[in-house]
């Protein structure tokens, strides 16, 4: 049987999961903070309509590929400037996002 494919929502929900793993388990106390306060905004905004378009969809499987071994990258890092650049990217692309989602109305016409 083939898998189903994913929703924005899922991989919204995958991503909090994720950022409160890596926050409980990294050595960066500042990046620990950043994460779970995105997994937070995430976690309310996930069921959201604007997950389940195809824009949503679209966006979000994307930004997920890039990221892809996100835990793996942080866990590699030296320290906590190397740490937070390359979380810099992501923190800000789903906070600006989360932020947009919440301040959307939706209109039926």
């Amino acid at each position: 049987m083939a898998e189903a494919a994913k929703m924005g929502t899922h991989y919204a929900r995958e991503m909090v999961e994720l950022f409160r793993e890596i926050a409980a388990d990294n050595k960066f106390p500042e990046l620990s903070s950043k994460l779970t306060a995105l997994a937070d905004k995430l976690e309310i905004v996930c069921t959201k309509i604007w997950f389940k378009t195809q824009k949503g969809n679209e966006f979000m499987e994307k930004l997920s590929g890039e990221m892809g071994d996100f835990k793996g990258k942080v866990a590699a890092c030296a320290d906590a400037a190397a740490a937070q650049a390359l979380a810099a990217p992501f923190i800000t692309q789903l906070d600006d996002t989360a932020n947009m989602v919440m301040e959307m109305k939706v209109r039926m016409t």
